[in-house]
This record gives C-alpha cells, structure tokens and sequence, in this order.
C-alpha cells in the first residue's frame, strides 16, 4: 500500500490545472457578472481622471503621458469587454436553442477570466497624484509690448543703457527708476523680448510686486515660472534656493515699493561669480539704495518732438488740421513728456474735430482738472499712489506745499525749507531751527526719493516739481475743498498772469494762496480770510501799493512773502498780525519805511536783505522769539541802534553781510547770543575780533558762518567760510579763528612769508585759495604743520604771487596725513617758481587729480628728481600754459598710467610727453596743443609717435 503515497500526489498535481479548465466552463456566468461589476468601476475612474485632466487643461496645463497611456488602455479593455460580452449574449441565444457548444464555452471562459484580471490591474493602475502639469515654459517668455514712434529716441537711448549695463559684469543688481507712468515697465518688458532666442540666461524670471509686499506671493510666482508646486510655506525658501542656486537667472521685479532681503525669498545673491541678475524698478530712488543696487538708470521724460510724435500716433490726423494744431500742441505740452498722461489724452481726443472740445480739454488740463476721459483713473490716480506712500501727514504736506509755486519753476530749497520750518505742523519734535532745517531737508530728500520732486535745471540747491505731478499736488488739494478743514485747501495761481488780484470773496475760504510771479499792481480790498496761514505775493514786480486795511482781517497768518515787489509802504494793518511767524521782505528796493513791529511777538524770521528801508524799524528788539533775522546788505544798516542785536537772545541765525562795513560795535552783541548757531557778517579788519574777545569764541559751535574781512565778497558753496582781504597784519590767536574754516580766501595781503603760520594746524580746510599775497615766499613750510594738519585740503589755488618760490618747503614728516585729500592744485602768475614738487613731496599726492600751471615764466620743471613709481596714480587732467621755460615734466619720462586729457599752450622748450598707459590708442582727442609744438616733439620711437598722433587735437590758440 506504500505506492499509493506517490499515485495521490500526482493526481492532486495534475487536478489543480484540470479543476482550473473546468472552471472556465463552470463559473462563466458568474465571472462575467464580476466583470461587468468591474468593467462599471473602471469607466467611473476613467471619467472622475477625465474631469480632472480637463479642470487641468482649462488652465494652461498638460496631461501627463501615464494619464494617456491609461485612458488608451481603459479605452481598449472596453472594446474588447463589449466583444466579450457580445459573444456571451450570442452563446446564450443558442443554448436557448438546444445548440451546446462546449469547445467555445471553454474559450470565452478562459478569456472572461484574463480579463477580469486585466481590469483589476488597470484599476489599480488609476490611483494618479497628478493628472497634468503646467507645459515647459521657454526660458523667456514674450511679452506684450512696443515702444511707440514718439519713444525711440528717448526711450531707446535710455533701452541701450540698460542693456549695456546689464552685460556689464561690474553690476549684478541695477534699479530703473522714475515717477509713475514715464515707461519704466515698458522699457523692460522691451529689454526681456531682447533676450527671446539668446543663451544668455538659463530663465528670465519677470514678478510685479506692486505696492503692497508680499513676500509669499513672490515666492509663488517665481516657483509657477520655474514649474514648481509647494506642499507648505515653510518649504518655499529652502526650494527656490536649492532650484536657483545652480541655475543663471535674471530676475526682474517689476513696480517695487519696498526693499526687502532677496535671501529672504530664497534667491541666491547675484554676483560676478554666478553672472546672475536682479533689475528692479521703481519710483523710490530709496528703494534702489536700499536694495543695494550697483546701478540706478533714471528715465526720462519725452522731448517735445516726441510727445508730438507719440501724441499724433494715438490722435490721428485730426491734430494736423489748421484750426487744431496750435491748440492740441498747447494740450500735448500740459502732458509734460509723460507717456501714460500723453496717451491717456491721446485716446480721449481720438477724432475729436471740433476746436472748442479741444480748448475745453487745455482748459481742464490747465486747471488740473481730471474732466478729460481716463485722466483720473489712469494718470492722477495711479501717480496719487507715490504720494500715499509717502507715509506722514506732515511729509505729505511739505509735498502738497509745492503746488504753490508756479508750474516748472526752481524752487530754492532754502526759501522752500524755511517757509516749511515756519509753518506749524510741518516741521515737529525738533529744538531749534538747525534740528529743524535738518529734519526739512531729510523730508525733501524722502520727497524726491519718490521721484515727486526733481533737480532744478539751475542746480542741485534747487528743485522742481513735474508738470504733472504739480497737477497732482493741486488735484489732491481740490479734493478737500468739501472739508471742514479749510485751512488745508490751496488757492494756487502763481504765475498766471494776473493784473488784479481774485475778487475778495474768493479769498475766505483757503489755508494758504499763492498769487506769487504775477503783474498784480494794487492790493486795494480788504479779505477776509479767517483761516488763511500762507500768503505768497513775492515776484509781483509791479506790485507798489497795499490798502491800509488789506491785513486786519487775517488773524492766523503765519507766513508773509512780499519780496521782489515794488512796494514803497507798508499800511499799519501789518501790526495786527499777531500770530505771524515769517516776514519776508527781501529785494523790496523801494520800500522806504515799515510799520512798527514790536506787536508780532510771535515772529521767528524777519528777512530785510537787499531792501531799500532807510529808517530802523521801530520795535524789533521787543521780538524775542525771533530765530532768523537777515539784515544783508540793508540799507538802513548803519542806523542799526545799539542794544538791539543783544536782546534779540533767541536768534540762532544771524545775516550781516553789508557793502560797507559794519561798526565794530555790533561785534560784542553778536558775541552775547549763547544760541547762535549761524553767522554772516563783515567787518573792516581783524581789531574788531580783538576788542570783542571773539578769537577765542566758540566758533566751534556754529554750524556755520561767512566772515568776510575787508575787500569785496566772495563765497563758496560750503558751510564755514572766511574771506580775508587787504589786511596788513595778523594779530596773535587769529590760527584759533581760521583753523575752524573749510573755505579760506586770502587777497592782497602783505605780512606773511609762509602761509602755515596761520593754517598749519587747520584740521577741517577744504578749499584755499591765495591771491596778490605779495610777501609770501612759501606756502607750506612742513616744520609748522601739525601732525593732522591740512588733513582735509582738497584744492589749492594759487594766484599772482610774485614773490613766491616754492610751495612746499622742508621733507614731510612720517607718518603724515597732511595733503593726502589734495585733488586739485592750480598754479598761476608766479614768476619766481622754477620747480613745482620735489620727488619726495610727490609721493603724499596720491589723490591728486587736477594740476594746471600758468602763466609762470620761469618754471623750468613740474617735478625734480626722479618721480617715485606709482605716483600720482590718479591724476586725470594736466595743463600747461604759458611756461616759456619749461623744458621737462619730470627730469626722465614720467609714466601717469591715468592721464586722461593733457592741455600744452605756449611751451615750446617742452620736448617730451609723458608715457601714458597701454590702451592709449583707442582714445582720441586727449592731447592739445599748437601744431608747431606738436611738429617738434621728440619721440623714442615711430610707433610710439603713430600712437600719440592718434589722440592728438590742435589748439589753434591759446586757451
């Protein structure tokens, strides 16, 4: 019985397979119920996958390839169940029928079973964490732009720039900034098109931030350009960081208001290693230094041609009609070269042929008024954003103040500044008007910043507001013309070519009017302005007569600007106002007498420079809260009274530079005023200092001063400054005095023979200029410098000394600091100077820049000795005149590897130039000087000739 072990086992090996094949006959009905089941939950999946991919799809996404590889397969199992099931419903028809085929039975089984398999691994196939993706974005994506006709030679200009530094490898981070709506975006979006088909970027990421900051969102919209998705905020950073770090990026933020760390967002730092970029752009120049930007590119408005050019493109031909022309170029200059005000107004009068809608359009535009279609919503309003940003109500105010002065006008920022500092609640928290001016000036830098306010075309000591945004400050002004605060609502019509001035019940209702740069002649109504603080009548040069009852119905006046008038009287209604806090009555020639003062005891600032008062006004000693009083070049100076000045013990600025001189006397009262902290005044000579004890004075503590000693005036634009003129002696203890100098002027004086006697010591001399100095043999004799001393000098101008044989005298003392800022060293009318430096001196001008020698007729060599190497490494500029003997520069060939521009007239013993640097053959034009000159120079070789020749320009005269 032991063989029956193995026969069962081989019958349970070969049941397994033959209970499978019965199977497939056996269980056919129920296994293609299970398939039907099945086949029903598979197409439900494939049409909740389906949904998704078309939810996807609708926003810019694309399916990925498992999802098409799975519908395909779904889509195949279908058909092949429809097949299977038809076969099943055939086979069933023909049993019904007594027909019994089980070979066929057996097959359908058999496929009924795979398939129910391969549905069930399809099924299990469908369980996608993603149906789509977002497509592969190009490396730069266009972007819809163009710059207009009117633009190209303004904006393309300004286009190049920004390409230029963008391939420049010394800036990584670079800042486009200008006030709203000049073209900023467009110039960018200009530049990102640019860069479509180059390899110069791996991706070109472009992110509008816009006003609010929002460091999150920034996050998000770089990692969609880039095709990422963040399961968490937290991951954001860490991502980006690691998605950058190895990838060449240029990032451009568009319209950014508000600095912010880049590692903070996960952009690595771009720098000369990785070649990445950042380009920002903004309307707050803060904003660019804050970001550390390595360049700031400014657009710039549109010149005249341009804005017409531009104007017409968005008109049509209807601007060119006779009866239209004259009046639409009147509407395209009141746009001021803006392109968002040009084409705003541009598409408001598309096909507009009738002239009076055309002068109703210059009207509203004039006015400020937002009457022309899309003026507020797409000019006024988007440029109001800058100045809501401007945070503070009281910058916000200063800014508005600017509206008083007439359109593209300078405003000196001091007159602006000081009418800011005397206003209540503009200028707040401070203790004094140097806190104050201070706090102003940082107010105006904030202001322009903004790009609300710009540099004057006279200068930086002026600014200037923008057609447009002049048109702001008024629209935004208008806009609290319903409120109860009154005395916010500006009347501003300066510079409007009025003869009369508005009609007395215009007047009531307004804080502040400026009629200032008017033709008014007569003031001969009586306003009543209850709530009026700022009156601007100044620059009414006709303007010579004031009703005696103009004032007495301005109780809150604080500010009266009557300069640059003709008026010879002012009535007695002045004294009522009480409350007044700046009189300024500058360059009222005719003025002959004013009422007495003694009633404005709130009165801060009084101004009767260059005006044409014979009498001292009566009552000015009785205002002690005077800060500011300007008596230069009064004419009633002289009848000053004594103990005037010594009562006035608040006054902290004090201007008395007269023609003339002032009597001595005053010198002890000025010496009484504790607060003091800037002084002009001038004097006859230096006695009055040593009478008055005012050597040693606590010079140290004002802020400033302008002394001028005898001679006529003559002043640089810095803070401390003495003019000495003509004087015979210096007495002991004057060195105290000078050394607190930046700008020092000597002319006509006799005594000394070496200037560091008096200036050796100096610690804080900037600027020093000598002139007919007749004695003086020698400038700096090193044995009386101080070891600081002359540390701060930065130009040396020296002129008509006869007597003068060397400037420096004796070998500088090491370690020294002396002369070590000296940039700029001019020599000229010194007929006894045979050499300028000696090799040792040469070395300590190291930041040399500028020399020029004229004029001095027995000069023989600039340097004796051999110069030093690496000496005078940054001098950019040399200039030779008139130096009949001069045969060298330098006793062997000078090498200046920084000369840029070399100016040779009237030496002809100068045989020899000195050896510039290698690249000297791609400049032209640097050489000057007289053809015969030129023809007799000697040269080591014919190459170094051709070379020399290539930048060399003939002087046909002497400069």
């Amino acid at each position: 019985m032991d063989y029956l072990g193995p026969v069962v086992q081989v019958i349970l090996f070969l049941w397994a397979p033959v209970s499978r094949q019965i199977g497939y006959l056996k269980h056919l009905n129920d296994n293609i119920t299970k398939l039907t089941n099945e086949t029903k939950e598979l197409k439900c999946n494939r049409d909740d996958i389906q949904a998704n991919v078309e939810a996807a799809t609708t926003v810019g996404k694309t399916r990925i390839r498992q999802v098409d590889n799975w519908l395909l397969e779904v889509s195949d199992i279908e058909t092949e169940v429809d097949s299977i099931r038809l076969e099943f419903e055939q086979m069933r028809t023909c049993l019904n029928g007594c027909c019994t085929d089980h070979l066929s039975r057996y097959k359908l089984g058999k496929r009924v079973a795979k398939m129910n398999k391969d549905v069930q691994n399809l099924k299990g196939k469908g369980g996608f964490d993603r149906v789509a993706v977002s497509p592969l974005r190009p490396k730069v994506l266009e972007m819809q732009t163009s710059l207009p006709r009117g633009q190209q030679n303004t904006s393309e200009k300004t286009l190049e720039d920004i390409w230029q530094c963008l391939h420049d490898e010394e800036n990584s981070m670079m800042c486009v900034c200008g006030m709203g709506g000049i073209g900023k975006t467009t110039l960018m979006k200009a530049v990102n098109n640019r860069l479509i088909g180059t390899h110069e970027f791996d991706v070109v990421i472009w992110v509008t931030v816009s006003k609010d900051l929002n460091l999150g969102s920034i996050q998000e919209k770089i990692g969609n350009i880039l095709g990422m998705e963040f399961r968490s905020n937290e991951e954001k950073r860490d991502r980006l960081f690691a998605r950058l770090k190895n990838v060449r990026y240029l990032l451009i933020l568009d319209d950014l208001w508000e600095a912010f760390n880049l590692d903070q967002v996960g952009i690595p730092k771009p720098d000369k290693q990785n070649r990445c970029k950042v380009v920002i752009t903004t309307r707050s120049i803060a904003v660019c230094n804050a970001m550390g930007a390595d360049m700031q590119i400014k657009v710039k408005t549109l010149t005249r041609e341009e804005a017409w050019n531009l104007f017409y493109e968005r008109c049509g031909d209807v601007v060119l009609s006779p009866d239209i022309r004259p009046v639409a170029e009147k509407v395209v200059e009141e746009c001021g070269g803006l392109p968002l005000a040009i084409k705003t107004v541009g598409r408001a009068m598309h096909r507009k042929d009738k002239k009076e809608l055309w002068e109703n359009a210059l009207r509203a535009l004039k006015g400020s008024s937002p009457e022309v279609p899309g003026m507020e919503r797409e000019v006024f309003l988007p440029l109001k954003l800058s100045y809501d940003y401007l945070g503070e109500d009281s910058i916000k105010l200063c800014f508005l103040y600017c509206s008083l002065f007439p359109v593209n006008y300078d405003i000196e920022i001091d007159e602006l500044v000081t009418c800011w500092v005397m206003e209540e609640g503009f200028i707040e928290n401070v203790n004094n008007l140097e806190e104050a001016s201070n706090k102003a000036h940082g107010i105006l830098e904030r202001i322009k910043d903004a790009c609300l306010l710009e540099e004057g075309s006279r200068g930086n000591e002026y600014v200037r507001m923008h057609d447009l945004v002049h048109d702001l400050a008024v629209w935004i002004t208008s806009l609290s013309s319903s409120s109860s605060a009154s005395n916010s609502r500006v009347l501003a019509l300066s510079a409007e070519g009025l003869l009369q001035p508005p009609e007395e019940k215009m007047w009531g209702g307004f804080g502040r009017i400026s009629l200032m740069h008017n033709k008014i002649k007569h003031l001969q109504i009586t306003p009543n302005c209850p709530n009026l603080i700022s009156l601007f009548l100044n620059d009414n040069y006709q303007l010579h007569t004031i009703h005696s009852s103009f004032f007495e119905l301005m109780p809150k006046l604080q500010i009266l600007d009557l300069s640059n008038t003709c008026i010879e009287s002012l009535p007695m209604s002045l004294s009522l106002l009480v409350n007044l806090h700046a009189l300024i009555l500058r360059y009222c020639r005719d003025l002959v007498e004013v009422p007495p003062l003694g009633q404005l005891k709130e009165l801060q600032l009084l101004d009767l420079s260059f005006s044409g008062i014979k009498k001292f006004p009566q009552g000015i000693a009785s205002l002690g809260k005077l800060k500011r009083l300007d008596l230069s070049y009064f004419n009633a100076f002289a009848a000053v009274p004594p103990n005037v000045i010594s009562r006035l013990s608040n006054l902290e600025d004090l201007r008395m530079l007269v023609l003339g001189h002032m009597s001595e006397a005053i010198l002890g009262e000025v010496v009484s005023l504790r607060r003091l902290t800037s002084l002009s005044i001038s004097v006859s000579g230096l006695n009055g200092f040593i009478a008055h004890d005012m050597l040693h004075w606590s010079w140290s503590d004002l802020r400033r001063f302008k002394i001028q000693v005898g001679g006529n005036f003559i002043f640089k634009g810095c803070d401390k400054q003495m003019n000495i003129c003509g004087c015979d002696s210096f007495p002991h203890g004057i060195e105290e005095l000078i050394k607190h100098a930046k700008f020092l002027r000597f002319e006509k004086c006799k005594v000394l023979t070496r200037l560091s006697q008096l200036v050796g010591d100096s610690k804080s001399l900037r600027w020093l200029q000598i002139k007919d100095f007749n004695g003086l043999k020698c400038i700096i004799d090193w044995r009386e410098v101080g070891d600081d001393g002359l540390q701060c000098l930065e130009e040396l101008d020296l002129h008509t000394l006869p007597k003068l044989e060397k400037l420096f005298d004796g070998s500088v003392p090491r370690p020294h600091t002396s002369l070590r800022q000296l940039r700029k060293i001019k020599v000229e009318e010194c007929p006894k100077l045979r050499c300028l430096f000696s090799s040792n001196m040469v070395e300590h001008l190291n930041q040399l820049e500028e020399l020029s020698v004229i004029g001095c007729d027995r000069m023989e060599e600039i340097i004796e000795g051999v110069l030093p190497d690496n000496a005078l490494l940054k001098l950019h500029v040399l200039q030779l005149r008139r130096l009949p003997k001069l045969s060298s520069i330098c006793s062997q060939q000078p090498s200046l590897a920084s000369l840029e521009k070399i100016r040779i007239n009237m030496c002809p013993k100068l045989k020899k130039l000195p050896l510039l640097w290698s690249g000297i053959q791609e400049i032209q034009g640097k050489i000057e000087g007289e053809r015969e000159w030129w023809e007799g120079l000697q040269w080591e070789d014919d190459n170094t000739k051709s070379i020399y020749a290539g930048i060399y320009s003939e002087r046909r005269r002497p400069i």
